[in-house]
């Protein structure tokens, strides 16, 4: 079933020009109609701050932000003009309340939801992009557009990681209507290195269990490569692998979980989401 409701957040105005652009390629791939939305973030002041004067930069704050919201709204109208993508603009003003859930709102009813990859550049407070909260929390998949690069195609060379969980069996259907246009899709079965705590296991090889066939009969054709790698190498090794092959589009399971209001990764979606430089469409 491909997408046909797509929600892109348009987080910072330093990547929404580039998401905007991606995620109008993406909707036009798949005729999709386009849901832009950018959540103004509630104003903040610091407690160190005198009590006499927050009442003033608190708003100050609260109409830089609405002029900021307005030069995303025009951004994206910009990006989107004379497209023929069919779309709608939402600009959410938050109140007590953070980003990420207002996110999550909108996008549990599309298809897919597009963010921009965490910045870490961006002070907590100012709004660090909330990526990794939505991906946890949507039931949706992600896909998250890298800020360090120029994206013009999305999944023409797609790069399927696979080891045989139920994070990547869920990116890996999530993902059909990407796969089954793509011109060439690897899957790389990323088994466990022996050195690891799971040492004990005999077979180090990703389970397979017939992903190639399954996927076949969805008319994808694909190349399946067997990899060995630790728990800290995942990522390396995936990215190393989308960038040796020229890949435009990295699938793979999202692993995380919340603990005691931290949110916490597993090392490859940790290591994936802050070095790729390839888009990346995850489920969790």
């Amino acid at each position: 079933m491909p997408f046909k409701t797509i929600l892109v957040h348009l987080d910072t105005e330093a990547h929404a020009g580039a998401l905007s652009k991606a995620a109008i390629g993406v909707a036009k791939t798949f005729s999709a109609h386009l849901i832009g939305l950018h959540v103004i973030p509630d104003a903040f002041i610091s407690s160190t701050v005198p009590p006499e004067v927050v009442g003033e930069l608190m708003e100050a704050q609260h109409l830089a932000n609405q002029a900021a919201g307005k030069r995303i709204a025009e951004t994206f109208n910009q990006a989107i003009a004379g497209a023929d993508v069919p779309f709608n603009w939402l600009s959410v003003e938050a109140r007590l309340e953070a980003t990420s859930p207002i996110v999550m709102r909108h996008g549990c009813a599309a298809d897919l939801v597009i963010l921009g990859q965490p910045d870490k550049s961006i002070n907590l407070i100012d709004g660090i992009a909330a990526t990794e909260e939505v991906m946890l929390g949507v039931g949706r998949p992600v896909l998250v557009v890298p800020n360090a690069a120029s994206v013009s195609t999305i999944g023409k060379r797609v790069l399927l990681g696979w080891n045989g969980s139920r994070e990547s069996a869920r990116a890996a259907f999530d993902a059909l209507p990407f796969l089954e246009q793509a011109d060439n899709v690897r899957i790389l079965a990323a088994g466990q290195a022996t050195d690891t705590v799971l040492a004990g296991r005999q077979d180090n090889t990703a389970p397979t269990a017939g992903i190639e066939s399954t996927l076949a009969r969805h008319g994808v054709r694909s190349t399946l490569v067997n990899a060995t790698a630790s728990s800290t190498e995942v990522a390396s090794t995936l990215l190393a692998e989308a960038n040796s092959n020229n890949c435009d589009l990295i699938v793979m399971g999202g692993y995380g979980h919340w603990r005691l209001r931290e949110i916490v990764f597993g090392g490859a979606t940790h290591g994936v989401l802050e070095h790729t430089t390839i888009p990346v469409l995850m489920s969790h």
